[in-house]
């Protein structure tokens, strides 16, 4: 009984590999690079307040993503579209707007 399970793993591991590596494959290529908007860059924003400022000590966990989200909206409020359209060729967000996320967030959190 032995001898037989060890001569079936190595096809049953070959097996597995190979569905992954296809599925892994088919998935990749399923993926289409998403277009760039106001809303994308907002949540790029919302995401790097949320992680800094939950990671901040004496954090008030409870009320960061809330006040992150008034500061992503109070920073877009301001973006003008030539910014959006800089951001869509060089797919990359300025600091100045992180920055000016993190001073918003001041304002939101009481």
């Amino acid at each position: 009984m032995f001898s037989v399970v060890s001569r079936r793993a190595p096809s049953l591991l070959l097996g597995a590999g190979l569905c992954l590596a296809v599925a892994g494959a088919a998935f990749a290529q399923g993926i289409p690079e998403k277009e760039i908007n106001r809303d994308l860059i907002r949540r790029a924003l919302l995401d790097t307040c949320v992680y800094a400022e939950a990671a901040k000590e004496g954090a008030k966990k409870e009320k960061v993503v809330d006040g992150c989200q008034c500061a992503s909206f109070k920073v877009m409020k301001g973006v003008k579209d030539e910014i959006v359209g800089r951001i869509t060729s060089d797919r990359a967000i300025p600091d100045e707007l992180y920055d000016a996320t993190t001073e918003a967030y001041g304002t939101c959190v009481r």
